[in-house]
């Protein structure tokens, strides 16, 4: 398809004087003189990130969302206005756009008119060719990213750069994309591809752009688009950088002649003003899933293209109803009709009702349920269930078959009610294979150490920690205050301490089988296996065997702080259960999403497997639980045996039950 600019967005007001009901401030932001300026022009940049074609009339609304593109591209005037994405538009979509294999998206985003776009790792969902071939071609804007090489001409894949004229100025735009999309992407998508570091690529096209030499481009006005981001939007820039590595590098290396910089990839909303060298630029992420719009009001010198003055902001979606803004818009009225074909299409396949959920089945969440985001650092009874289904599906009836799923695979919840195949559909949208390979008791153990995240060069990516879920024959404790890679305390499978010389199989999609998400033990595995099967397909199928799902509320995972490895006779010894220990992973023993609050946690002992000491009798240990937490105190009476045992923490409302290995001892 011909390539032609898109037309931006814009509008002008101060941060100071935006209520915060009507847009998202953060610390530091404000108008902050950038230069002295004879004469001025204004230039509005409007973004947006991680849409995922987000194609819906309810939750979110698409042609509300575009409309308020549109009231604000109407605000400011189309000539003096971009519209930049940070990537992430295709790729991991609702069933109305992954029905067409988003084809529909890839029409809404030509209706936008994006000015260009980063790319992101789910563009790369259906490998680097897809992209090259179908996507790319498919739309009307660039895709810019600097830091991805093509290993045989040494370039990059796809244009690091655009340049686009406004009011005299010319304005530079500089991709990239998150340098770990290597462990984000089925390392089959990329081959022939390299990924380089994010931040240095990005600087030498800004070096270039700036350099006097118009043979390799130069530009007045830069704007950087790349598809990374802050971990927690309500938290400060300061606190953001202290706890990402990679924003850190963002923040404090990027070149300081880019003026403006758009974030996405972590789904978070912010704006902030971020150092530059002299004072401050806006640095913005606009969340995700068609909830907001970034917006960047800029006053340029109109003949140096300098900074003068900017504002931003994240606004939300317009409250303005959607037929006044379909009969005002032609954009919208344009996007309305391809989301309504759209859904009419996909509800052919995706209305057959394949099940029943008995109550809200969910990822972690970051508030509560129906209100919030995704949090991937909490344990959620979507992807213990759909760890489950690996389980049974491959497990072929082995108690010790281990389903494992990484949280970012799973991205959608059930209601209440009927399940239709398209709401299955949404829960697992990346077509992966079902795959199996082998991994001894000890690489279990790693893996799960790998939940505290490190990409392949020893850093910390953007998601620090990410909670795998886990069929439910395995439980573990951990305790996060404890140095990195020994914070695995014990490992239960099939009813039994894990082995770490005995071979586990494990299930789970062709992404997690091949090390994605840094979980690069897993694919260290031994006799790694295709099963033959798309995801989708055995998700569906497994749905309609079981008719009726009910989720489990037994935590698979459980805090234990100072946990016991020896217990002395007559001697009380004191632990914390379910109580966070690091920045990162928070999770309690109460679902951080629809769940049941525990009451107590009660302790017994098992020698080989049989309960001699415990309920029925008297406990040997009991802790009341607040708010998921409990303080759990243990005494062995004098006439027990010295002996190997395994103490039993149980909190009797959810059922979450763990084991761990203990040697009772005289003194």
């Amino acid at each position: 398809m011909k390539r032609r600019a898109g037309i931006g967005i814009a509008t002008a007001i101060a941060l100071t004087t935006i209520a915060p009901t009507a847009a998202l401030a953060q610390p530091g932001g404000g108008r902050v003189p950038m230069a002295v300026c004879d004469t001025t022009t204004p230039l509005t940049v409007l973004t947006f990130n991680d849409f995922h074609g987000r194609l819906a009339n309810s939750s979110p609304n698409t042609a509300a969302w575009v409309g308020t593109i549109e009231e604000q591209r109407a605000a400011a005037g189309e000539d003096n206005t971009l519209l930049v994405s940070a990537g992430d538009s295709v790729g991991a979509t609702l069933f109305a756009s992954f029905a067409q294999n988003d084809e529909p998206t890839i029409e809404l985003l030509n209706v936008l008119d994006v000015t260009a776009s980063s790319v992101g790792n789910h563009e790369f969902d259906q490998g680097w060719p897809d992209l090259r071939d179908r996507i790319d071609p498919g739309v009307n804007f660039p895709y810019l990213v600097a830091n991805v090489i093509d290993n045989t001409t040494g370039n990059t894949i796809l244009p690091a750069y655009d340049v686009v004229e406004k009011n005299g100025l010319r304005i530079g735009i500089v991709g990239g994309v998150t340098q770990d999309l290597a462990s984000l992407v089925s390392p089959s998508g990329l081959t022939g591809i390299t990924v380089k570091p994010l931040v240095p690529a990005v600087n030498s096209v800004i070096a270039d752009l700036k350099d006097g030499n118009t043979a390799n481009g130069e530009a007045d006005v830069i704007i950087v688009t790349v598809h990374e981001g802050a971990p927690v939007g309500t938290q400060t820039m300061a606190q953001n950088v202290a706890a990402s590595p990679a924003f850190a590098d963002i923040v404090n290396n990027l070149d300081p002649r880019a003026q403006v910089v758009i974030n996405g990839h972590t789904h978070q909303a912010y704006a902030y003003d971020a150092p530059d060298g002299t004072p401050t630029r806006p640095l913005l992420s606009a969340g995700s899933y068609a909830s907001n719009v970034g917006r960047v009001s800029l006053k340029l010198d109109a003949t140096t293209g300098a900074t003068c003055d900017h504002t931003s902001t994240v606004l939300p979606v317009t409250t303005t109803p959607v037929a006044d803004l379909v009969a005002k818009y032609p954009r919208v009225a344009e996007a309305k009709a391809i989301v309504d074909d759209a859904i009419a299409k996909s509800n052919e396949i995706g209305k057959q009702v394949i099940g029943t959920a008995t109550a809200p089945i969910t990822r972690g969440l970051t508030g509560a349920f129906g209100s919030s985001g995704d949090d991937r650092a909490r344990e959620s009874t979507m992807s213990n269930m759909v760890a489950q289904m690996f389980h049974d599906v491959m497990g072929k009836g082995d108690k010790f078959f281990i389903g494992m799923q990484n949280p970012g695979g799973t991205r959608n919840d059930f209601d209440e009610g009927p399940i239709t195949y398209s709401e299955a559909a949404a829960i697992l949208p990346f077509a992966n294979e079902l795959m199996t390979t082998k991994l001894t008791g000890a690489q279990v153990k790693t893996v799960l150490e790998q939940q505290w995240q490190r990409d392949d060069k020893g850093n910390i990516p953007s998601r620090p920690y990410l909670q795998l879920g886990l069929s439910s024959n395995v439980t573990y404790t951990y305790d996060a205050a404890l140095p990195e890679g020994s914070r695995i305390t014990s490992i239960t499978v099939g009813g039994k301490p894990i082995n770490p010389t005995k071979l586990y199989t494990i299930g789970s999609g062709s992404f997690l089988i091949s090390g994605g998400d840094n979980f690069r033990e897993v694919a260290k595995g031994k006799d790694a296996l295709d099963a033959g099967r798309a995801d989708l397909e055995a998700w569906v199928g497994w749905i309609k065997d079981k008719g009726t799902l009910t989720p489990s509320f037994k935590k698979q995972a459980v805090s234990v702080h100072s946990t016991p490895t020896t217990l002395k006779l007559k001697k009380k010894t004191t632990f914390s259960v379910g109580v966070p220990q690091d920045a990162v992973a928070l999770d309690t023993l109460d679902f951080k999403s629809y769940g049941i609050a525990n009451d107590n946690v009660i302790a017994w002992l098992e020698v080989n497997q049989r309960t001699w000491w415990g309920m029925g009798i008297t406990p040997v240990g009991y802790g009341d639980v607040a708010g998921g937490q409990a303080s759990v105190t243990v005494k062995v009476p004098g006439w027990v045996k010295p002996q190997k045992a395994t103490l039993v923490l149980k909190a009797y409302d959810s059922g979450t039950t763990v084991r761990i290995p203990v040697t009772i001892k005289k003194k």
